[in-house]
């Protein structure tokens, strides 16, 4: 586990957070299993919360106990180190996957899942979604890093957050507030987590609307790999230039780390294979960045999140 591990329970953080009502502990919980990849060592603590009151009491205990604390959605854009992770990671639950609809406005939980949000909204004649449905993120996840797909991006249909800060301040978000641009908003760098999204969507045929959402699904997961676990795109495309085209052309498509390998589907997604490790994926992710480095002078930047030691080990070893 990340340095550090093992101080949190002895300096009475589980203790004070499973006094909490709405907060959920689990020491030790293995995080392979709460990602897409299926891969990662234990959280020291792993918690659940069910609400912006237990989130707002997680995040001043955490901040008062001094512990790391990291966000964890539907895990499926990231790399988690294979001998775990220091301090607390936490995932929402609870009402915080609710939704209210009020006419054309949207109010929906953190920790709903997109896709979800998408069908239910379409199912309803509610449209604008539909591009981004297979998006594989929370609505938290999909605004923090302001989600798109075929020419849509959450900034286009949001009109405000309600977040709550890294110590515990709850606070009401514009869309212009959060200076939304491609795959990031200033979120990413705060760390405040988003507990509510609202959206204004449109009026719509239900039928075209669930049948876009299928149309769409298909193309999107024609060109990926179906069957082996993976986490999606591994690097961002770069300014007007696609990052799967570049790592095709610099021929990595079916390189392999150990249980890890770069599909020969798709040269941005790198599948587990059966055993693979974090540090047979994070390997290999530096492996595709020299390639294309090296041959076309573009120095690619991960779009999966890095977590704990892998996001320090790769900037040491990349120099970004």
């Amino acid at each position: 586990m990340d340095r550090g591990a093992g101080i949190a329970r002895g300096d009475g953080l589980a203790e004070v957070l499973a006094g909490v009502a709405g907060l959920k502990v689990r020491p030790g919980e293995r995080l392979a299993r709460h990602t897409t990849f299926g891969i990662g060592g234990p959280a020291e603590l792993f918690v659940e919360a069910g609400s912006q009151t237990a989130l707002v009491a997680l995040l001043r205990a955490v901040r008062s106990s001094g512990r790391p604390f990291f966000l964890l959605g539907l895990g499926s854009n990231v790399l988690i180190p294979d001998a775990g992770v220091a301090g607390v990671v936490a995932k929402l639950g609870g009402e915080l996957r609710r939704v209210r609809v009020r006419g054309e406005l949207v109010s929906a939980g953190g920790a709903l899942a997109l896709g979800l949000l998408a069908r239910r909204m379409a199912a309803r004649g509610l449209v604008g979604l539909e591009a981004i449905s297979g998006f594989p993120s929370t609505v938290g996840g999909a605004v923090c890093m302001n989600a798109g797909s075929y020419g849509t991006e959450v900034k286009d249909v949001l009109i405000r957050v309600s977040v709550v800060e890294r110590d515990g301040t709850p606070r009401r978000l514009s869309t212009a507030e959060l200076e939304p641009r491609y795959r990031s908003t200033n979120l990413q760098s705060s760390g405040a987590v988003v507990t509510r999204a609202v959206l204004r969507l449109t009026p719509g045929d239900p039928q075209a609307a669930l049948a876009r959402i299928e149309e769409l699904n298909r193309k999107r997961w024609a060109s990926l790999p179906s069957g082996q676990p993976n986490a999606g795109s591994i690097f961002k495309n770069p300014p007007g230039d696609h990052a799967g085209r570049l790592l095709e052309a610099a021929g990595v498509k079916g390189a392999r780390q150990g249980g890890a390998e770069v599909s020969p589907k798709h040269a941005n997604v790198i599948v587990n294979t059966g055993g693979a490790t974090a540090e047979d994926v994070f390997a290999l992710m530096l492996e595709m960045h020299r390639a294309v480095a090296e041959r076309f002078s573009v120095r690619l930047e991960p779009e999966i999140v890095l977590v704990g030691v892998l996001r320090r080990r790769w900037t040491d070893a990349t120099g970004g």
